[in-house]
């Protein structure tokens, strides 16, 4: 019996701390997910190029592919000129060494030469390798507005 009850407390244990844990990293992704999406907004594409895994993808709205280097030279080029950017609804859930982290990103600016206001799910996937978190793939889906009711 004190084999069974002392096997039932490690468990309780580990699923405490590993709940603790994934915690710890869901606040450390929040923050750090937040200081990628400024760094977007600011054009400060270091921070981006340290947290982007080298192989990172890019799904765009359109169902584009982008890999990091062609996604940094995108910014670099100044294509778009965001003028107002905001996240909100940033969720995140983490898997050991592996992360999710989704939002609703409010976005006006310029992209092509068009005014562009308009809001995107999107969703980062993050993995995590020594003590640095990376995005590994990025997607955005354009959220169509809301027809009023007659």
């Amino acid at each position: 019996m004190k084999k069974i009850n002392a096997g039932v407390l490690v468990a309780i244990l580990t699923v405490g701390l590993s709940t603790a844990h994934g915690q710890d990293a869901a606040a450390e992704l929040k923050a750090l997910d937040a200081k990628l999406t400024e760094a977007f907004k600011t054009r400060k594409f270091e921070m981006l190029e340290k947290h982007l895994a080298d192989g990172y993808t890019l799904i765009d709205p359109r169902g584009g592919i982008h890999g990091k280097k062609q996604y940094l030279k995108h910014l670099a080029d100044g294509t778009p000129k965001i003028k107002d950017l905001k996240e909100t609804d940033v969720k995140v859930k983490v898997f050991g060494d592996t992360a999710f982290v989704t939002g609703l990103l409010h976005v006006k600016g310029k992209a092509e030469d068009k005014e562009v206001s308009a809001e995107y799910r999107w969703t980062r996937v993050y993995n995590k390798t020594g003590d640095v978190w990376s995005c590994v793939l990025e997607q955005h889906t354009y959220v169509h507005p809301k027809e009023e009711k007659k």
